[in-house]
């Protein structure tokens, strides 16, 4: 069989799926949003965006829902647009936000099933803000 044909389609494939993206609520009279620090490297994997941790882990990207238009995604380019800064898989970010294990019977929780492909949740959500983005 043709190696490159294989590829092709493979990339081809990869390039179709379409990515999940899941947000967290933000009251939109006030857009409030956690403070404390998340850090870590963008990955896009089978449809899931994820935020590579300091130690390895998987966390969910979780985006805040207001304002409307401060995340946007790029699906050709596989890059993430948040506030104007744009990040590439692989790109460093430091910014606002927080860390909260995933329960999928929490009531808060619920919601975010119904938003995308389940098996992108992992155990741990990281609430990525954009108040404070940093690249180091």
């Amino acid at each position: 069989m043709n190696n490159s044909i294989v590829e092709k389609n493979n990339t081809t494939s990869e390039q179709l799926k379409k990515t999940n993206i899941f947000y967290y609520y933000v009251n939109p009279d006030n857009e409030y949003q956690a403070m404390d620090v998340v850090k870590g490297r963008f990955a896009w994997q089978d449809g899931c965006l994820y935020l590579i941790g300091p130690d390895g882990t998987y966390n969910t990207a979780m985006f805040p829902q207001y304002p409307k238009g401060i995340v946007k995604w790029d699906q050709t380019t596989k890059t993430l647009n948040l506030n104007g800064k744009v990040f590439k898989m692989g790109d460093y970010i430091n910014t606002n936000g927080m860390y909260q294990p995933y329960d999928p019977d929490g009531i808060n929780h619920k919601i975010y099933a119904t938003q995308g492909d389940k098996r992108c949740l992992n155990h741990m959500l990281a609430y990525i803000g954009t108040v404070n983005i940093n690249r180091n």
